[in-house]
């Protein structure tokens, strides 16, 4: 364990952009794809595989997520961060979805009710500051039957792990600087948020520069009123 916590230190968001004097969307993508080499990838393609027409993507960053998309897709991809949508830009022109790119918020989604066929949610419940309200918010933009896909890691189950995550959090939380919890459990709220579950698949993912958290990769349905 003593091994495990060294490691996530000396490879940590923090200790990267300290020592390569990275910025934080190059940060990103330097970690990210190093995860997507390591069977991220594939975990991104599955979430999406069976996505098609109007689609909301919250969270975007910097687009990782926009060569899964298929040509069937119309997507808006959303993210506050302006750094990291510059370089959603331009992942977006090479994509074969029709992607377009906007600041906004998870928390304030700028389309209208009942319009979208899929929301998709990639690691952004560990951050945002009110998970409930950003699910309530995608089930307002979804049509009846809407699909909501996402993938978030979550806390452990494990009787030692679960609560060694619970006392590291806030040092993980200083040493990403992304405000990134690593003890939430955000696929408990889909419930109570007015979808129904059909799928959770658990995974995990060993990249160097990320600690192997819990992984879930989720697919849920508006439910019917």
């Amino acid at each position: 364990m003593l091994r495990e916590i060294l490691h996530l230190v000396r490879h940590s968001p923090a200790t990267l952009l300290l020592r390569r004097r990275l910025s934080q969307a190059e940060l990103y993508d330097t970690l990210m794809l190093r995860s997507d080499e390591a069977g991220f990838a594939d975990e991104r393609r599955r979430l999406v595989a069976a996505i098609s027409g109007n689609v909301v993507e919250l969270g975007c960053g910097t687009g990782l997520m926009f060569p899964y998309y298929a040509n069937t897709v119309k997507l808006l991809a959303i993210d506050l961060d302006q750094e990291f949508l510059a370089r959603a830009h331009e992942r977006a022109r090479s994509a074969v979805a029709r992607i377009e790119v906007r600041h906004a918020s998870a928390d304030a989604i700028p389309v209208a009710d009942h319009s979208q066929d899929a929301v998709v949610v990639s690691l952004l419940l560990c951050s945002v500051e009110n998970i409930e309200k950003v699910l309530g918010e995608a089930r307002r933009v979804l049509k009846p039957g809407g699909k909501l896909a996402l993938i978030e890691h979550v806390r452990s189950d494990g009787a030692i792990a679960g609560p060694l995550m619970d006392v590291l959090d806030p040092v993980w939380l200083y040493l990403n600087r992304q405000g990134c919890h690593m003890n939430r459990r955000p696929l408990d709220l889909p419930t109570r948020c007015g979808f129904v579950v059909e799928e959770v698949v658990p995974f995990q993912v060993f990249s160097a520069g990320l600690p192997a958290f819990p992984m879930r990769r989720m697919l849920a349905t508006v439910r019917p009123a």
